[in-house]
């Protein structure tokens, strides 16, 4: 098949949201049309920004329990502190296969309305905690709902998001998940660990009301039937305009829901899907490609729980999927293993044993201070640098303040040299490491295999972080606080080799154009005379 032929078809198949930004008159401008996109995206961050506190909350409370001041009496040993501050991420992967099972029936909305409630309760049982098996169930519960979170925010973002705006409101996201830190180490030294608890029970509450306000993505209503109901949510995104203004969009998003999820010809696979890499026509060289009868003859009926489970499986196990997926779990695998990710529980007994020249819990607020700042920074400088040079620069700079960090003596220069060290590898950690990859994870995959392989990768992800939070301290124990830096800098300067190898270009590109990049790199050399 020629280029153009390829480039036709892929022309009628892709999504709505993946062509040329629609006019939508004089009535509305680029600034119109941003602000109620905006406004969703912020709503929605109120999630992460309780992600972002569900995470750094063991910081302020695990050196309390371990020097034996809590009020109820509470003291951890080095095992319960390493379980506390990790079994948040062991149970995220349950939190996310959930989440994909209550998706589709409840809608995105409801669906990040429902996470809040475990968040109400895990807040309360820290608040009200008065023995160990508590704070386990309050960890667990909050990284189910944690891990919940992750397919409703970005099939969220993802729906409602003119394609101009996707790679700004979502890197916009990781300033929320920076800030609950950040929230989190400014509490630590205003209030006890219990009365922030009690505190920060109310953000999920005001997020299930925020969310009322907003409406759900027009996709998964007009996939439901509810075209009037479509029409309205895209009038509100786009900019609160008239019926008239949205209704090319509501035709183009009515034609790719019936070929997404209504209409499947006899022996085609669905018509809405992204060429496949292996057939030149972009039908499964597997499946019958003759139709019986013509090609009126359409199943108007929803394939089985079977069948859909075989394709899912069928799609994620393609050369398409499985080479960006690789790249992405080892892109997890450096930026949670820079010495930052698996630090964080311990933030506060890591400053006063390495003897930073600055009170610990004023530090911590430092130190989230900085993350906030790098996640601005990579927002600001993300279209300017672009992405593959931003994740080389951090990953580098990562690798040497660890190993710097792991040489300088603790004495030097007054403690100022190491704390350098460390402000330095926390910024290049978020900018171009942590903050990065979410990112390049919703641009690679391509369209079949996405939602699968994004929640698989996600998942991993989750099972990285454990195992870098909970190995912390057996590794601090086996090789010394040094040494085990010393080790973090030795993983982040093999990640640069494997980014350098591994990491494509996608700052600037449709996912149209980075999907076909990776089929071309899939595909065996074309011979001599092949169209």
């Amino acid at each position: 098949m020629t280029n153009q032929n390829v480039a036709a078809n892929d022309a009628t198949e892709r999504p709505p949201t993946e062509g040329a930004e629609p006019n939508y008159g004089p009535e509305t401008n680029k600034w119109r049309r941003a602000i109620p996109q905006i406004i969703a995206s912020t709503v929605k961050n109120l999630l992460l920004m309780d992600l972002g506190m569900t995470i750094a909350f063991p910081t302020i409370v695990i050196p309390v329990l371990l020097d034996g001041k809590d009020s109820k009496n509470l003291v951890f040993s080095e095992v319960n502190a390493s379980w506390f501050g990790s079994i948040v991420y062991a149970c995220q992967p349950l939190g996310s296969v959930l989440s994909g099972l209550v998706l589709e029936p409840l809608g995105r909305k409801y669906a990040m309305m429902a996470v809040n409630v475990p968040h109400i309760l895990g807040w309360y049982l820290l608040y009200s905690a008065s023995t160990h098996v508590a704070l386990y169930i309050a960890a667990v519960i909050m990284g189910l709902g944690v891990g919940f979170m992750e397919a409703p925010i970005i099939t969220y973002i993802g729906e409602i998001c003119e394609p101009h705006l996707r790679g700004t409101l979502t890197s916009y996201s990781n300033l929320f998940v920076t800030f609950g830190m950040t929230t989190v180490y400014v509490f630590g030294t205003l209030v006890d660990w219990r009365t922030a608890a009690l505190i920060f029970m109310n953000l999920p509450i005001l997020t299930i009301l925020a969310l009322t306000q907003i409406p759900e993505t027009p996709l998964w209503l007009m996939a439901r039937g509810r075209e009037a109901d479509a029409k309205k949510s895209l009038q509100w995104l786009r900019g609160w305009v008239s019926p008239q203004a949205v209704e090319k969009e509501v035709n183009e998003l009515k034609r790719y829901s019936d070929a997404s999820y209504k209409k499947r010809l006899k022996g085609y696979d669905n018509p809405a899907v992204v060429l496949d890499e292996n057939t030149p026509n972009g039908r499964d060289s597997n499946r019958n490609e003759k139709v019986k009868g013509s090609e009126q003859e359409i199943v108007e009926k929803e394939p089985s729980k079977m069948e859909l489970l075989t394709q899912a499986c069928n799609d994620f196990f393609r050369p398409a999927v499985l080479k960006p997926f690789a790249f992405i779990i080892v892109f997890f695998f450096i930026s949670n293993w820079t010495g930052v990710s698996s630090t964080r529980p311990y933030l506060i007994k890591l400053i006063e044993e390495f003897q930073f020249p600055i009170e610990p819990y004023r530090a911590a607020v430092i130190f989230g201070s900085i993350s906030f700042a790098a996640s601005v920074s990579c927002m600001a400088t993300i279209a300017i640098f672009r992405k593959r040079p931003i994740a080389l620069v951090s990953v580098a700079l990562c690798s040497a303040s660890a190993v710097c960090l792991a040489l300088v003596p603790p004495q030097a220069l007054g403690g100022w040299l190491g704390f350098i060290c460390f402000v330095v590898l926390y910024f290049f950690s978020i900018y171009g490491a942590s903050g990065l990859v979410w990112t390049v994870m919703s641009e690679v995959f391509p369209y079949r295999g996405r939602s699968q392989a994004s929640g698989v990768a996600a998942a991993g992800s989750y099972l990285i972080v454990f195992s870098a939070t909970k190995s912390f301290l057996s590794l601090k124990h086996a090789l010394g606080l040094h040494y085990l830096f010393l080790l973090y800098g030795c993983i982040s300067a093999v990640g640069f080799v494997l980014i350098w190898l591994m990491m494509p270009e996608t700052e600037g590109k449709t996912l149209e154009e980075i999907e076909r990049e990776y089929k071309i790199k899939s595909k065996k050399p074309a011979k001599e005379g092949d169209a």
